[in-house]
C-alpha cells in the first residue's frame, strides 16, 4: 500500500533565503555531507536531531524544509 512520500525542500529553502550549505553546516553544527544528502533528497531515514538543528539554524519550521506528498489514487 502506497501512502505518499516525504519531499525534502532544504535545497530550495537555502537558495530562496541566500544561505549556503557551508554556513548552515557551521551554524547548525552539522556535517557538510549530511546537509548535502538532505539537499539531494538522498535520505532514507530522517534524524530528528539533525532536522531540529537545521530548523534552529535557519529559524524556520519543519514544514519549510519537509513536505508530505500523498499518493494520488
Amino acid at each position: 500500500m502506497e501512502y505518499g512520500k516525504i519531499v525534502i525542500k532544504l535545497d530550495n529553502y537555502l537558495k530562496e533565503h541566500h544561505v549556503s550549505r557551508t554556513s548552515l553546516s557551521r551554524k547548525g553544527d552539522l556535517r557538510y555531507d549530511t546537509i548535502l544528502s538532505y539537499c539531494r533528497n538522498d535520505v532514507t531515514r530522517f534524524d530528528a536531531d539533525t532536522l531540529a538543528k537545521m530548523c534552529i539554524a535557519l529559524n524556520c519550521n519543519i514544514q519549510d524544509i519537509l513536505e508530505f506528498v500523498p499518493d494520488k489514487k
